[in-house]
């Protein structure tokens, strides 16, 4: 009889150990993406698989281990009242009890096996989608999907044309021009001629056709000066507030000539004070 017993109790054990263990990671699979390394693909799975593992609570395994061992459980205590029962009635409670307890625990290992591995189908399901998931936002792809392809190349836009500055102006004067200084600009600007021309540091500048041309007297020679090269005291205004301000200070000029007392300037010759 304790043979028996012992094979009844063993029984259960011998038939959920031939139950096949779920998997403790993702049952998807997963390629690197464009242009990742391999060591840049494992660093992203260690993270996915961590997150995933987060997102659904507990592993596959371990929801199949729980409902299992919960089955077998109540298995059990169900077969061992029922096996009393049964053997009062014959007049050998304490071994329909045992025996009881063993079938129960086989019946319901079973039963929690059966549940079990569905509960754990459901979390390694929502394992795999959460883990394919986070993989696919790394840049890595899904067989079957499609690739992910390299980030379009954006191109710059083409520099714009460089604008080309005619030829040398001719500029002619018959007396050498008189240029008076404007404290709002800080330099000074010709007056009483055609041409607008500032002079400052012993340089003379010219405006004509949308350049600045520098010279080192007034009539010339004449040479371009780019929008990068223009001085800082002269880029800093427009064309226009050049010759606002010019005309404001020889507004002055006019009405006091024989007392101004403003600094003018005539090439060859200085007078006032820089």
């Amino acid at each position: 009889m304790k043979t028996k017993l012992i094979i009844l109790t063993l029984l259960p054990f011998m038939a959920l150990g031939g139950c096949a263990t779920m998997p403790a990671g993702p049952s998807v699979q997963v390629m690197p993406g464009y242009g990742k390394t391999f060591e840049q693909f494992q660093a992203d799975d260690a993270v996915c698989r961590q997150w995933a593992g987060q997102q659904t609570g507990q592993s596959p395994q371990e929801t199949f281990n729980q409902d299992t061992g919960t089955g077998a459980a109540v298995g059990t205590a169900a077969g061992a009242v029922l096996g009393a029962v049964v053997g009062a009635a014959s007049g050998h409670a304490g071994a329909g009890a045992a025996i009881g307890a063993g079938s129960g625990l086989l019946v319901g290992g079973a039963t929690g096996a059966s549940v079990g591995q569905g509960q754990g189908m459901q979390a390694q399901r929502r394992y795999d989608i959460t883990y394919q998931q986070c993989m696919v936002a790394k840049g890595n792809q899904i067989p079957g999907m499609a690739p992910v392809s390299a980030p379009p190349v954006v191109e710059a836009p083409p520099p714009p044309p460089v604008a080309v500055a005619p030829g040398p102006p001719q500029v002619v004067f018959e007396a050498p021009p008189r240029f008076i200084y404007t404290p709002h600009l800080g330099f000074y600007v010709a007056v009483e001629t055609p041409y607008d021309m500032v002079f400052m540091d012993g340089r003379y500048y010219l405006w004509s056709n949308g350049f600045w041309y520098e010279a080192p007297y007034y009539d010339g020679p004449w040479a371009v000066v780019y929008a990068d090269r223009i001085p800082p005291w002269l880029g800093r205004f427009r064309h226009a507030e050049i010759r606002r301000y010019r005309d404001s200070e020889y507004r002055v000029f006019l009405h006091d000539r024989m007392h101004y007392h403003g600094r003018w300037h005539e090439a060859g010759e200085r007078h006032g004070h820089r």
